[in-house]
């Protein structure tokens, strides 16, 4: 009884709260109004920039392809935007929309042909990644912190921290992103030495992501790192740390020459870019064939090819590049396309190769092939193609490119016959009888 007694005090005490005329919401304001109040600040805040945004953006979750600047300018409805990869002095309109979902969510919600090239999951658009998933981008993100200083967002399918900065107002757009292309062709290298306490670490270079290989504790550890790139170098997604040292940027130097990096804030350890020989790059890679930019023999041997052995099949060239074939071998490779249907034959024809100096290759034929290559030789006149690398006799050329460092074409001249030159092309390259 000795409780009962005291529940029933406690029991009044509470209903007297509870029905106090003096009631108060915890709140000042409704829900609905704070969430119109939230988006209406964000809205204000990226309306606010008078030159509009600078736009830190990595897509994909893993940051596969590194990071790219957007500049986006925004009105009531609209954003006006353009970036650094591609067209740099190319900028498109579409709307976007501010809309709650745990916090305001920014939404680029109309198709921006600048800034969906990174989400739209057609590969083909963005020439990246594969199809049906392209570059793995987000056009809606999760706003996390929105002032006049910086609006930092939080992408709704990878997670990625994006960060914005108000541009200065007297910054021309297609001036700062053509700085910016420049200072990326400039910086562009295809591998890299990291020198740190003595020691050499090897860099590798994908798309705008580094991977530095090396030992730690006796164990082989691989470490990778995407960057965006800058007027001054490379500003990585995240700080990382290597043999003690924490690496948030890296800040190049041209010295003249190809230049180097140091780490942002210790200029004593140093990444020394690392450029192949010319003939090297080439057997690395893809390299892919215009009848645009053949001589006079590579014309006439082409034109034979094309109207006395595909025209007999009733087939068009779908490609052809130098490469390595499926066996490991230097070789032609090609498909070929049915006129009229969507497939491709394929196939590969072999070459020997000797690569001496830095931008001198020899060529000629190995007598074999993979896939239909040989079938193509012997019934399609393919032996045609063959012939203006080297059938029967080496033919020796002299390579030269538009950049050694990034070479995006080189340029084949045969040493014994001036009529005979081609150049190849590091893009993919459809139709080559059409370009």
């Amino acid at each position: 009884m000795k409780n009962f007694r005291y529940l029933i005090p406690l029991l009044g005490l509470l209903f007297a709260f509870a029905c106090s005329p003096e009631e108060k919401n915890l709140f000042d304001d409704s829900a609905a109004n704070r969430i119109d109040a939230a988006l209406k600040h964000t809205q204000d805040i990226l309306k606010g920039a008078e030159n509009g945004w600078k736009m830190e953006y990595f897509p994909s979750a893993q940051q596969t392809f590194g990071g790219f600047t957007i500049l986006a300018s925004f009105t009531d409805t609209d954003v006006q935007v353009a970036s650094d990869y591609r067209l740099f002095d190319t900028s498109k309109k579409s709307t976007y929309s501010l809309k709650q979902s745990a916090g305001p969510v920014l939404s680029f919600d109309t198709y921006n042909e600048v800034f969906h090239i990174f989400s739209d999951p057609n590969s083909s658009v963005s020439g990246k990644g594969t199809n049906g998933k392209g570059m793995e981008g987000d056009f809606e993100f999760l706003v996390i912190k929105a002032t006049q200083d910086s609006v930092i967002l939080k992408g709704k399918k990878t997670a990625n921290k994006i960060v914005m900065t108000p541009l200065a107002k007297d910054l021309v757009w297609n001036d700062y992103l053509e700085d910016l292309t420049d200072a990326y062709k400039t910086m562009k290298f295809p591998k890299f030495e990291y020198v740190v306490n003595g020691e050499t670490i090897p860099v590798s270079v994908k798309e705008r992501t580094l991977t530095f290989t090396y030992t730690e504790n006796e164990q082989l550890v691989s470490k990778t790192a995407s960057y965006i790139q800058t007027l001054e170098g490379y500003k990585f997604y995240q700080p990382f740390t290597i043999k003690g040292v924490t690496i948030t940027e890296f800040e190049y130097n041209a010295d003249g020459g190809a230049g180097y990096f140091t780490v942002k804030g210790n200029n004593d350890i140093v990444i020394n870019p690392i450029i192949p020989p010319l003939n090297e790059q080439l057997v690395s890679g893809n390299w892919y064939f215009k009848y645009s930019t053949l001589g006079p023999l590579g014309v006439q041997r082409w034109d034979f090819v094309k109207n006395n052995g595909l025209a007999n099949e009733g087939e068009t060239l779908y490609y052809a590049y130098l490469g390595k074939d499926s066996s490991g071998k230097f070789a032609f490779n090609f498909a070929s396309n049915p006129n009229g249907t969507s497939s491709l034959y394929g196939g590969s024809l072999s070459f020997n190769h000797t690569l001496t100096d830095e931008n001198t290759i020899s060529l000629v034929f190995a007598l074999a092939g993979t896939g239909d290559g040989v079938w193509y030789y012997n019934n399609a006149n393919f032996n045609y193609y063959v012939d203006v690398l080297g059938l029967s006799a080496t033919k020796t050329f002299t390579l030269t490119a538009d950049n050694l460092a990034e070479p995006s074409w080189i340029k084949f001249s045969d040493n014994a016959n001036a009529n005979n030159y081609f150049t190849v092309y590091k893009d993919e390259v459809i139709w080559p009888y059409d370009k």
